[in-house]
């Protein structure tokens, strides 16, 4: 049942951001969106969602901004009806601080607490935190369907104006069934990490390959933006027990929570996981502390000295900046760290994914933080080697039908 609480409060001036992914606070969000015929304009500002209450068919009046296709805002993105913020996430929290992305209004999900009065991140830590001291207005829904996770950066209740309390099934994410090229790509991502290795790993069908690839590994960490159910049967057999973490030893640290009930459960008051805001997970020095740190990311394009696409292809916006630049660099500092960007070599209707050039000229990860690149193909170690050396690694684990023209092209490069 919507419960009426701020709507009355809201100003056409406003931007609002809600909790993102498994935390989207539905009920506070239809009562907001509702207002809007009387409102006459409003702005919002999305990080990920898959709720999917704001579509391309959005009231015109509604001002949409965000950080790229997350989920269901890739819709917003092809329709053209979402401003794209451009920053990585470890940026985000300065901006909302400083208003420089000027968030008034803020919709927030938690989760119980283990008292009266005290409530958990939930899910997710809501990037949405960060825009608190500048807000106008702050409501907050303690959801008991949420988990009761536990964090060292507990939200303060007393910054709401409005706490509100309900019962809603979160949010699932759909877990995609990888492939038979996803796990060949796994395959040859699995043969460079080590045990005793701590790993950044997203969702989608490629990092659920890998992780399914890693079975009889030892000793592994988890530390990661957002997991997801791939990890559990990890978890459950050992595979993953954090033993050989150099910070936050014994412990699963992430972000957020992106998949089915399952995953929810889990999480429930488990004393061997953290849900940590970003300013922590997504720190450099967090991450560089962080010894064999091992960074899974994917891309959309990636050309032939290591240049990484992850937000373009060609005009349509598909991806996000999101962490991926932050766990590049994290891992890139840390002591016995790698960067894997992993990828099919063409997309399902045949077109290359190695390029001599991003086909959007725009670059997410920039050669000089290459590492490895991985395809179905095999890998290709860039780490310090010329624009020449990397050229003929690329070309080998590019689809055999396309290497010829790269190799054309390559002998065109500068340097």
């Amino acid at each position: 049942m919507i419960r009426p609480a701020f709507a009355h409060l809201l100003q056409p001036s406003d931007m609002l951001m809600w909790s993102q992914g498994a935390a989207e606070p539905i009920d506070l969000i239809r009562e907001a969106l509702g207002a809007l015929p009387d409102l006459g304009g409003l702005a919002v500002f999305l990080a990920g969602s898959y709720a999917r209450l704001v579509g391309p068919d959005a009231d015109p009046r509604l001002r949409i901004h965000g950080l790229g296709a997350v989920g269901s805002n890739r819709d917003l993105c092809a329709a053209g009806r979402m401003q794209v913020h451009p920053v990585n996430l470890s940026q985000l929290p300065d901006l909302l601080i400083r208003g420089a992305i000027p968030v008034s209004v803020v919709l927030m999900q938690l989760g119980p607490g283990g008292g009266s009065g005290v409530a958990s991140p939930g899910a997710v830590q809501s990037f949405s935190r960060y825009a608190l001291p500048r807000a106008r207005l702050a409501v907050a829904e303690v959801n008991a369907a949420a988990p009761r996770t536990l964090t060292r950066h507990p939200p303060d209740l007393s910054r709401f104006d409005h706490l509100l309390y309900c019962d809603r099934p979160l949010i699932e994410v759909p877990q995609a069934t990888p492939g038979v090229i996803d796990h060949s790509i796994a395959t040859h991502a699995a043969e460079l990490i080590r045990d005793g290795d701590t790993l950044q790993i997203g969702i989608g069908t490629v990092p659920s390959a890998i992780l399914t690839a890693l079975s009889s590994h030892r000793h592994l960490g988890l530390h990661s933006g957002v997991i997801g159910d791939a990890v559990l049967p990890l978890i459950r057999d050992g595979v993953i027990d954090n033993s050989r973490k150099s910070r936050d030893t014994g412990l699963t640290v992430t972000g957020g929570l992106a998949g089915s009930a399952a995953l929810y459960r889990f999480a429930d008051g488990n004393r061997d996981l953290l849900v940590e805001p970003v300013h922590y997970t997504h720190s450099l020095v967090t991450l560089a502390g962080l010894e064999n740190l091992v960074a899974v990311n994917s891309a959309i394009e990636v050309d032939l000295t290591g240049q990484v696409g992850s937000e373009i292809a060609g005009t349509r916006y598909l991806g996000t900046i999101g962490g991926q630049v932050d766990f590049v660099r994290g891992a890139m500092a840390a002591e016995g760290g790698r960067s894997l960007i992993c990828l099919p070599s063409r997309t399902p209707k045949g077109r290359a994914r190695i390029v001599p050039k991003l086909s959007s000229s725009v670059v997410t990860v920039p050669r000089a933080e290459a590492d490895f690149v991985v395809t179905e193909w095999g890998s290709a170690a860039l780490r310090g080697l010329s624009v020449r050396g990397r050229a003929r690694g690329m070309v080998a684990i590019a689809h055999p039908e396309d290497r010829e023209n790269l190799e054309r092209a390559a002998a065109e490069l500068p340097g």
